[in-house]
């Protein structure tokens, strides 16, 4: 008799799962996905894009790692500023991670932020990514922190006019 019932269970709830499971699945994602992320109310401002000024000074809303744990070896650099910068990006990883990198790199899909340019060798023929990272570096040698100040004055210096 229970080999019946469970016969019977299994009729019912596999063609359940199949057509609930999706759904179910999706909205479990999303709230555990809610949960691990807080909510950014400036990612649901509509037309809001990388690159646009945000409230906070910030052009792109800070993302995936924020650590030197992918930054190339500065030492396998032959060129002494190439070394500088990607020495840089290992001293002050947390900072680059939340500035925009002008350079166009992101329009490619391919970098999240400018920690991301000294990942691979983008930043090695690049004057804006080496130039975001050395701004960075020299304010908050400086004292500052606050990414969004930082963000202005490498805006001022590297970002294209008009």
């Amino acid at each position: 008799m229970w080999h019946l019932m469970f016969l019977l269970a299994m009729v019912i709830a596999i063609p359940a799962v199949v057509v609930l499971g999706p759904s179910l699945v999706h909205r479990l994602t999303e709230s555990t996905a809610s949960a691990i992320e807080p909510s950014n109310p400036v990612q649901q401002v509509p037309g809001w894009r990388v690159g646009m000024l945000r409230p906070d000074g910030l052009r792109i809303i800070p993302g995936g790692r924020s650590d030197a744990s992918h930054v190339l070896n500065p030492n396998q650099f032959a060129d002494k500023e190439v070394r500088h910068t990607y020495w840089v990006a290992t001293q002050i990883p947390v900072v680059l991670n939340k500035l925009y990198c002008c350079c166009g790199c992101e329009n490619r899909g391919v970098h999240r932020s400018n920690l991301q340019c000294f990942e691979d060798q983008m930043a090695v023929t690049c004057a804006v990514c080496q130039g975001t990272a050395e701004i960075a570096y020299q304010m908050t040698q400086a004292g500052i922190q606050d990414a969004g100040k930082i963000q202005a004055a490498v805006d001022a210096k590297l970002a294209p006019k008009g």
